[in-house]
């Protein structure tokens, strides 16, 4: 037969009624002829392709004959065709309509290889000729079908073909050249549904497969989620930029809402790609989506609510289903940068893993933390009032809901850095969280014992009189938990000096009980080490309660003050001493001035300070008592800028205070503090009258705590001790 074939010319296989086709030309002849003709001249790309589409393909394919090749061949010569064949394209374009409606359910028999091939060949036809405004719609009526015949194909596969690669790169070049123009909207929201469907049913092939090894994101996959961020991406920005619309008015509505439906297909296919690899491009894509652009103009409508109403909760959604995959974490902390759209995007990151119930995994805690480093690189978010505030809530909410012994231990050794921003974030963080336990009733009366009894050590753990910034926040919890747990106040000692001055309260007869014992202390120049930080204890914490008549004291204390101002080493005592005198009336303050003896350039702070409030008092005699002292220049200064006088002050220094950097507030050198030998106090100097002191000071300390502090090993050692103290009275 194929013989005979060779002698059917061009003009012959033209005349050939439809019905004796297939009894006298196979399909690689008619091939092999057309091809011929095409070399030699004697025919156009066009008229063989209407050939082909009017009589040849429909004559083999109702007989069941394979086409694919055929097809092949078409795709070719339809790149033949010229762009002046207006006539003839219009015509190719009504004949591949008029032939896919008719033999569709034969396309279909034939299987996805043939579906395939006929429809990237029909699609080829669409993009190809689509822009001529007089066949545009014929090419969307014949789109619609294209769409339709891969939907009911594809929902017949069982397997995942490759030719799905080249359809889905001309699918979503048609819908991305339709999805310019509102009035074809609907088509290309048609046609990124169809793509979208064929995704997630491959999706479900996949997963039914036995598990391997996770492989990169196949290329069809990875185009259909770029074209659909790009979609939304677009969406939005038209929305939010452009300067006019393209969008009228009075259905801008309807345009966010179409962003909505793409952001439902994104979520539609994550949700049943669960965790996948991600392609940069796509990491991109929804990195973009969540960077939500500002709104940048005003068109009379609310465009803003629109967009939280239709868009923002979606977003927030598909934020959800991706923020645990690992490549989107990666690429999301590679592009975290300064501007206004990673602070949102961060805290959308937080508030997403507070919405979700699903268990955080380490890798996820460490993008927390990097996020909550990058919120503090320096100090930009600290000083800005409501950035601060909406960080501290997100991360505080994040603490409490998740429950994680990671983000807990984090913030806990945060509170602890050098860098005072993080530290004081960290502490606001941890205190939120606590009082977010408190409202919902978490606490009990053993993690409350316990959280006290964990943040007075972290008290202990400081220099006696410490400045170190972190106890300041230290002393902040041991507060809360020691009045959350009704504690009774410790006992009035140096050992529990740094427990006191965290939890004392503010009464007349806490005051007059603290000045009885500094009366008791101070009848002269203390001799023993432990006094001499008794005094100062008690100081300190009658300047921090304030309001307290301490004019007898600083009275008879005067000369023993004066000869304790002369050592050296007794800047500590010093600074106690007019922190106190700072906080009294000025009737004391003008004695005890009255008896200092004149000082030039001052080093101590305390003093410095209390001698600047006197130089600036409304007081002639405190100005006139204070002038004959100095104070260093570059500390005067300083003050004058407290007391708000800045009238000296060099105001070209303003810009550098503008400057927000971490080498603005970040101490580079660690203060250490000079050893002062001579004044520590060694264990075999201790007299038995402070042992016994001691001893009684614990045995109070002990008699406050509960039965359920001791454990078996606690007892034994009770017990241990009351042996040694009974052994020991019998020799007296």
């Amino acid at each position: 037969m194929s013989e005979d074939a060779l002698i059917v010319s061009y003009s012959e296989l033209q005349a050939i009624d439809q019905e004796d086709i297939i009894m006298l030309v196979d399909v690689q002849t008619a091939i092999k002829i057309c091809n011929e003709s095409l070399s030699n001249e004697s025919a156009k790309p066009a008229d063989v392709l209407l050939l082909w589409l009017s009589k040849l393909l429909r004559a083999y394919v109702e007989e069941a004959v394979c086409c694919v090749n055929a097809i092949k061949e078409m795709w070719s010569w339809l790149g033949r065709v010229t762009a002046d064949a207006q006539d003839a394209r219009l015509a190719i374009v009504t004949e591949a309509l008029n032939f896919t409606t008719v033999f569709r359910e034969q396309l279909l028999k034939g299987g996805e290889r043939l579906v395939h091939s006929s429809a990237f060949f029909l699609l080829t036809v669409i993009n190809r000729f689509s822009s001529n405004r007089g066949i545009l719609k014929i090419c969307i009526d014949l789109h619609l079908l294209v769409l339709s015949l891969l939907r009911d194909s594809t929902a017949r596969s069982e397997t995942v073909n490759f030719r799905n690669i080249p359809l889905i790169k001309e699918m979503t070049a048609i819908a991305e050249y339709l999805g310019e123009r509102i009035t074809h909207l609907q088509v290309s929201i048609r046609t990124s549904e169809t793509v979208t469907f064929m995704c997630v049913h491959y999706l479900k092939l996949i997963k039914q497969q036995p598990k391997k090894e996770q492989e990169p994101m196949s290329e069809w996959l990875k185009d259909t989620l770029v074209h659909l961020c790009d979609s939304v991406c677009s969406q939005l920005e038209t929305v939010h930029k452009k300067e006019t619309l393209a969008v009228p008015l009075e259905k801008i509505e309807d345009y966010v809402k179409v962003t909505q439906t793409y952001l439902l297909m994104i979520q539609e296919i994550f949700r049943v790609g669960g965790t996948m690899h991600l392609h940069e491009d796509v990491s991109s894509g929804l990195l973009e989506i969540i960077s939500e652009p500002e709104h940048s103009h005003d068109l009379g409508k609310d465009i803003p609510k629109l967009v939280s109403t239709y868009v923002k909760p979606y977003v927030m959604q598909l934020f959800e289903l991706v923020y645990l995959l690992p490549d989107f974490q990666e690429y999301l902390i590679q592009n975290l940068d300064s501007n206004e759209d990673s602070f949102n995007v961060c805290l959308d990151f937080v508030t997403v893993v507070c919405t979700d119930n699903t268990a955080v995994s380490p890798n996820t805690c460490q993008i927390l933390q990097k996020i909550f480093e990058y919120m503090f690189i320096d100090a930009t978010n600290f000083v800005h009032e409501e950035n601060y505030e909406r960080i501290i809530e997100g991360f505080g909410s994040l603490l409490y809901l998740l429950d994680n012994e990671i983000m807990h231990n984090y913030f806990c050794a945060g509170l602890f850095q050098k860098d005072i921003v993080k530290s004081q974030a960290c502490a606001d963080v941890l205190m939120l969280c606590f009082r977010l336990i408190e409202v919902n009733k978490g606490w009990d009366s053993r993690a409350i014992e316990q959280a006290a009894r964990f943040w007075n050590e972290c008290n202990n753990s400081y220099a006696l009189f410490s400045h170190n910034p972190s106890q300041w926040h230290v002393q902040r919890f041991v507060k809360y938990f020691h009045i959350m747990g009704r504690q009774k106040l410790p006992t009035l000692s140096l050992r529990n000096y740094r427990h006191l001055s965290a939890v004392i309260g503010s009464s007349d007869q806490i005051r007059q009980k603290l000045l009885k014992h500094l009366d008791n202390i101070t009848s002269d120049v203390p001799t023993e080490i432990g006094n001499y930080y008794d005094i100062i204890g008690v100081l300190e914490i009658l300047a921090q309660l304030g309001q307290t008549n301490c004019s007898q004291w600083f009275t008879r204390t005067s000369e023993m003050a004066k000869q304790l101002m002369t050592v050296d080493k007794s800047s500590t005592f010093v600074s106690a001493y007019f922190r106190l005198l700072l906080a009294s009336d000025k009737a004391t303050q003008l004695v005890v001035l009255r008896g200092l003896d004149p000082v030039i350039g001052c080093s101590n702070w305390q003093r410095q300070k209390f001698l600047s409030f006197c130089q600036s008092s409304t007081d002639a005699q405190l100005r006139a008592f204070s002038a004959r002292h100095t104070i260093k220049g570059d500390v005067q200064l300083l003050f004058e800028a407290l007391l708000g006088k800045p009238k000296d002050l060099d105001f070209s220094l303003d810009a550098t205070c503008q400057e927000l950097s971490k080498a603005s507030y970040f101490r580079e050198v660690e203060h250490k503090c000079q050893p002062e030998a001579n004044l520590k106090r060694k264990r075999e100097e201790s007299t038995p009258r402070q042992i016994l002191q001691a001893l009684y000071e614990g045995s109070l300390q002990l008699g406050q705590c509960s039965k359920d502090t001791f454990n078996d090993a606690d007892i034994e050692l009770h017990k241990k001790v009351i042996a040694n103290l009974n052994s020991i009275l019998p020799r007296f």
